[in-house]
């Protein structure tokens, strides 16, 4: 770590009585996912969705014997253009802990905007058979979250409120990646809050590889 980074670690705050975020270089955060190439994410950072690449994923994601390739992309077009400008940011959660409880939607089934469309397609388990759930640990510099989540950030830390607090950026550059894990299990929310657990062992087989795994 570099002798000028000072990073917020939101675990080591929760009985601060009072917060000043711009006293840190970075706020540590996590994106929860299901990358199809862990590699990837650690070459080029975490991206904004990209209508090009979300198409790609989309017709390898979404799997049916009902639906085939131009339904896909018919439906792809129409949900695109109906995606408002926040949903182009990479949101990440300050406290992780929400990644595998409430939000546990985005390792199970991945990008929003897919599960959406899968959801609409009538094929959203498909989407459990492709990528491998990923939480990203990510050093997110200060100067890239705007003043407005700053002082929310250190507002709701003082209301000792920290069990969802998200920020949001244009991306985070690959060497703001400081780790990544593959958790053991979540609740389901879409069916009943039960424990799904990924079979790593398939996904390993079907050519989702890590090296945590």
């Amino acid at each position: 770590m570099a002798a000028n980074k000072k990073v917020f670690i939101l675990e080591e705050h929760l009985q601060d009585e009072a917060l000043d975020l711009f006293q840190y270089t970075h706020i540590r955060a996590y994106h929860a996912c299901r990358p199809l190439d862990i590699q990837e994410y650690l070459i080029k950072g975490i991206q904004v969705i990209n209508k090009k690449k979300s198409l790609k994923e989309s017709l390898v994601r979404i799997k049916s014997d009902f639906v085939n390739d131009k339904e896909i992309e018919k439906e792809f077009n129409k949900h695109w253009r109906a995606l408002d400008n926040i949903h182009k940011r990479v949101w990440l959660a300050v406290n992780k802990e929400i990644l595998l409880t409430d939000s546990s939607h985005y390792l199970i089934y991945g990008s929003e905007f897919i599960n959406a469309l899968a959801m609409e397609l009538g094929c959203r388990s498909s989407l459990k058979e492709t990528g491998i759930p990923t939480i990203f640990h990510c050093d997110v510099p200060v100067e890239s979250i705007s003043l407005k989540i700053i002082m929310d950030i250190e507002k709701l830390v003082q209301m000792r409120y920290v069990d969802d607090i998200t920020i949001d950026v244009n991306g985070v550059d690959s060497q703001d990646i400081i780790n990544y894990e593959h958790p053991k299990e979540m609740p389901d929310p879409y069916f009943y809050n039960v424990k799904y657990r990924p079979n790593y062992m398939e996904l390993k087989v079907k050519g989702y590889t890590s090296i945590k795994l």
